[in-house]
């Protein structure tokens, strides 16, 4: 595909970002609207056609790409912040289905839990308790940096140059070494998933027996050329034979990334709880403390003795 053409539906993408994000009036922001979808439909049917392998596999993917962009695009519009952090959490909902695409079930819910469980959260109860939502429908009581934001054509300006460049890298022809090297970096990642079934014996012992019911003992290490995974047992009547360990044995994401964390970085994962573990006796202690001063702030306020005498009399 042409370069001028990718460059010219990130560019329409972009001015119709900026009408949505900075037209007060309802022609421009609707003007806006359809040359930002006119965009993501461009875009979205180079990339489509430029997909290799079976267009089914391609639909999932596509799907929640769409759902990520458009509740992005909101996110960034929208007048009201505590809908513009409602649209966030369909973004995080989006990207955790495009990491479910991947096989990386681990970064799918952790996505979940710290962005829409944990920091989410808290941004809502920070919006609610600032400001109050306007009643009437409009915003016309809210201040002018909750109507329109300060910096749009900046912001802008760099997503265009991050989103050309990630377009171009996956649709021009010269991009084809770079897909050669990720299949090569894939390989290896899979002699190293091997790598780390030798490391649970317990569940390589388990395979092996799935395999071959009369295994005894696993004998030496697996072995990977490439395409077949094999490892030598021990049977019950003394003699070694040579078994295939099929696909689906090798560990799940969630199962090396376990591995990892507590074999190869069990300090940072041991400071990471002491340190979560502070903090929420800090939260407890900070808010008890600030529950006990209200409630004798209040009863002084109404000329009731307090429900703790200060000072250590009592």
């Amino acid at each position: 595909m042409p370069s001028i053409i990718l460059y010219s539906s990130c560019i329409a993408g972009a001015v119709g970002l900026y009408l949505l994000a900075n037209g007060v009036r309802m022609p421009l922001r609707a003007l806006g609207t359809l040359i930002a979808l006119g965009a993501l439909a461009w875009m979205m049917t180079t990339t489509f056609n430029s997909a290799e392998g079976p267009i089914g596999t391609s639909i999932l993917p596509l799907v929640f790409g769409v759902i990520a962009v458009m509740a992005a695009v909101r996110v960034t519009t929208h007048r009201r912040p505590v809908f513009a952090a409602l649209y966030f959490v369909l973004v995080v909902v989006a990207s955790s289905g495009l990491f479910l695409t991947l096989h990386a079930e681990f970064m799918a819910f952790a996505l979940v839990i710290v962005y829409a469980g944990a920091i989410l959260i808290t941004y809502l109860f920070v919006l609610m308790l600032a400001q109050q939502s306007p009643t009437d429908g409009t915003d016309s009581g809210s201040t002018w940096y909750d109507r329109r934001p300060r910096e749009p054509a900046i912001a802008l300006l760099a997503c265009f140059i991050l989103l050309s460049s990630l377009l171009q890298a996956m649709t021009e022809q010269d991009s084809r070494a770079f897909a050669a090297a990720t299949a090569g970096k894939a390989e290896a990642a899979e002699q190293l998933i091997w790598a780390d079934l030798d490391r649970m014996p317990r569940q390589l012992e388990r395979v092996a027996r799935d395999v071959e019911p009369e295994t005894e003992q696993v004998i030496g290490s697996i072995s990977f050329d490439g395409t077949v995974a094999q490892v030598e047992v021990k049977l019950a009547d003394g003699k070694q034979k040579t078994i295939t360990l099929p696909e689906d044995a090798a560990p799940t994401n969630t199962q090396v990334i376990g591995l990892a964390l507590v074999s190869d970085f069990p300090v940072s994962l041991e400071l990471a709880g002491v340190i979560l573990l502070m903090a929420m006796f800090g939260a407890v202690v900070l808010a008890r403390r600030q529950i006990e001063l209200g409630e004798d702030e209040i009863r002084e306020s109404a000329g009731i003795a307090p429900s703790v005498q200060r000072g250590g009399d009592e």
